[in-house]
């Protein structure tokens, strides 16, 4: 009986991180579209009880407070890690370290605060 092998997996990049980042983009934009899709059915759902959803909606968002200030605040914790990263690499670059010296380089876990 010959023995199960499973295929070499697929990659896209040399490099192997690259690949993982792929696959997490191709995750969430899969998730992205459950979603869309989910709400679009939400939506016919609803309106087929009788309220207009959908135009709801686009009045709330309209009308909605502060919604600039929580896109800002949206776009700053969502990309607070590339920028902390680049901060703390460029210090770290321009002041060199002796040996034994603690480097302020990111530990790779970064946490976003909820949003307000």
């Amino acid at each position: 009986m010959p023995e199960d092998r499973r295929p070499e997996p697929y990659h896209a990049f040399d490099d192997p991180v690259n690949d993982r980042i792929l696959g997490v983009v191709l995750a969430l934009a899969t998730e992205v579209w459950l979603l869309r899709d989910r709400l679009g059915l939400l939506e016919v759902a609803i309106s087929k009880r009788g309220l207009d959803v959908s135009e709801l909606i686009e009045e709330l968002a309209a009308d909605s407070e502060g919604s600039a200030e929580k896109v800002e605040s949206f776009i700053e914790r969502i990309m607070r890690p590339i920028v902390d990263y680049k901060h703390t690499s460029a210090a770290a670059q321009s002041s060199p370290h002796s040996i034994g010296e603690e480097s302020e380089l990111p530990t790779g876990s970064h946490s976003l605060p909820a949003e307000s």
